[in-house]
């Protein structure tokens, strides 16, 4: 399913994600996932709420729309865990 909906500004399709689902993301050139919870779902921004290892700490981090449609974000996301979610639209991947 995609994440994205295409219009002539990048928004989410809020039927695929809403507040309360969890998320799996990782920044392009980061080695590193994070792991969280939306706290959030806005057609131009998702809020997560994750664990930060780095100081043991809980932190919010906004994704922008914009930013997922040019491949900035690699995102999975499930509101069941039967059910995993994937979006990713780096050229060159074929998402």
């Amino acid at each position: 399913m995609a994440l994205l909906t295409n219009r002539t500004q990048a928004v989410f399709d809020l039927s695929q994600i809403r507040r309360g689902d969890c998320i799996r993301v990782r920044r392009t050139g980061d080695t590193a996932f994070r792991n969280g919870f939306v706290t959030e779902a806005a057609s131009d921004k998702l809020r997560l709420l994750y664990c930060n290892t780095q100081n043991n700490a809980t932190s919010y981090l906004d994704i922008l729309a914009a930013d997922a449609a040019v491949g900035v974000w690699e995102i999975y996301w499930t509101a069941d865990f039967q059910t995993v979610n994937y979006e990713n639209n780096a050229p060159g991947t074929g998402a």
